[in-house]
């Protein structure tokens, strides 16, 4: 009886009569594996996205196969959805304005005051913003997209120029002190900063939102190791990138094990936890993943959902919240 190895039965595919040098047979065969290793890999990423079938499942796909087989399909299901590139391109142009927080704050006030409801004016654009753009966007005769233009910011400001970006951190003969109160953090804001910085390693002692000497340090020591001045007071620019690098919401000392354990107690299914990262990206909270691991990106969404809800953000979920997460994606 005779038995054919891997590579003679490839080579036998491929038509390779003649005798080729070991080296070169290995290299073609390598070469076949992996492009046969990334067409399952592609195939693999569209049906999860078929799967989700989100706006943020296909964008996913098309991120990581930008020339996948099944590229057409992804944009046509966008389009389907209603969520095509142009929401993505406003987004981006979005980004690219640099809106201060300050400037944020005050949107969301003019919104308010038209009578468009933002469910807040904490200067975060969470999903009921982003709805009362749109919705103000559609009154216009805009195109819809809940993401601003320069143009659309001018009218929202009222005809406030519009500042490049962190412009307003280091206004001539404004203190560090000054700097700071105008950013008009909230009570629930500073606690997150604390948090975050706590979990850069940075110790702010109790995170309860009380700015003492403990956390004028921690910011200060915050500020040495990222070659900002030092002044123990942030500017709009430093929280947000305290936010970049903490990645997700940290939980306050003594609470977030508890809000861990209270979770850890529903002893949600892989199935419950993929469909739980579906519906929070459903609402408008990007998770990254929708794998069943509630890893920052996951935290970081449910602490934002929580945030706009006023809850706690603690990035962990109750028994109460995930029923309400089911409510508003429609049961």
């Amino acid at each position: 009886m005779r038995t054919f190895t891997l590579p003679l039965a490839l080579a036998a595919g491929l038509g390779l009569t003649a005798p080729a040098p070991a080296q070169n047979l290995e290299d073609v065969i390598g070469g076949i594996a992996q492009s046969l290793i990334q067409q399952e890999l592609d195939r693999n990423a569209y049906l999860a996205a078929q799967e989700a079938n989100t706006a943020a499942a296909y964008r996913d796909y098309l991120a990581r196969f930008p020339k996948g087989a099944y590229r057409v399909n992804a944009e046509r299901a966008l389009e389907r959805l209603g969520a095509s590139a142009e929401t993505s391109s406003a987004a981006q142009a979005e980004a690219r304005l640099g809106i201060s927080f300050a400037q944020k704050v005050a949107v969301q006030r003019e919104l308010t005051r038209q009578g468009y409801r933002t469910g807040g004016t904490d200067g975060v654009w969470g999903r009921n913003t982003r709805t009362a753009i749109a919705t103000w966007q559609r009154d216009r005769g805009d195109k819809v997209t809940g993401y601003v233009t320069e143009a659309q910011l001018r009218v929202l400001l009222r005809g406030a120029v519009v500042t490049p970006p962190d412009a307003d951190d280091d206004a001539v003969g404004s203190s560090p002190v000054a700097v700071e109160a105008a950013l008009k953090l909230t009570r629930s804001q500073r606690v997150e900063i604390q948090r975050q910085l706590s979990a850069l390693g940075f110790d702010t002692g109790v995170a309860d939102g009380l700015w003492g000497a403990k956390t004028r340090t921690a910011i200060k020591s915050w500020q040495r190791a990222n070659r900002q001045t030092q002044t123990g007071y942030v500017t709009a620019a430093q929280v947000k990138l305290i936010r970049q690098q903490a990645g997700s919401a940290a939980p306050a000392p003594g609470t977030g094990n508890e809000a861990a354990l209270e979770e850890s107690l529903l002893e949600l299914t892989r199935t419950e936890r993929i469909d739980l990262q579906r519906r929070l990206t459903r609402l408008g909270y990007e998770t990254l993943r929708t794998d069943g691991t509630f890893g920052p990106g996951t935290r970081r969404a449910i602490a934002e959902w929580q945030a706009d809800g006023g809850e706690p953000a603690t990035g962990y979920l109750t028994a109460d919240q995930v029923r309400l997460i089911r409510v508003e994606t429609g049961g």
